[in-house]
């Protein structure tokens, strides 16, 4: 996402499922970063495809929709200029998904869209929206797996 968004923060049920998780850091770690990535794979799923030309002389390139890894049809082409994740501690991973174009924040950023591109391009809160239901599934599949885990550890 451009500078300055927020995306979505997890907190796992039940609430000690990450303390006990602790006891079992590879099978934990190996759980969330494979889980995180899918995230960031629904992210770049959920890209709309290119907006409708404007009436204008407004020129198209396709670079910002090549940055994100779709094309002006909406195919998907190479991975997007930030598709990473980093391990925060020993808790969980963060990760990145959007363009590092430098006007990549005035056509597609939340808070940040100038006026001209307002009703004619999706912002990056849009990609999140259409995303949030399959990663908050995704994330509910890994607490039951982890949750699973434990049962069968006896923990």
């Amino acid at each position: 996402m451009p500078a300055g968004n927020k995306g979505v923060e997890i907190q796992f049920t039940p609430r000690d499922l990450m303390q006990r998780m602790r006891k079992y850091p590879r099978r934990m770690d190996k759980v969330l970063k494979e889980t995180n990535k899918a995230s960031l794979l629904v992210l770049w799923e959920k890209v709309p495809g290119y907006p409708r030309r404007p009436n204008s002389s407004y020129k198209r390139t396709g670079t910002l929709g090549r940055s994100l890894g779709v094309s002006m049809t909406g195919g998907k082409l190479g991975q997007p200029n930030i598709l990473n994740q980093k391990k925060l501690g020993t808790t969980g991973y963060e990760g990145a998904f959007g363009s590092n174009l430098s006007y990549a924040g005035d056509v597609i950023g939340d808070n940040t869209q100038k006026p001209i591109h307002r009703g004619i391009w999706w912002t990056m809160k849009t990609v999140l929206q259409r995303a949030r239901g399959k990663i908050v599934k995704l994330h509910n599949t890994a607490a039951e797996e982890m949750a699973a885990f434990l049962n069968g550890r006896g923990a």
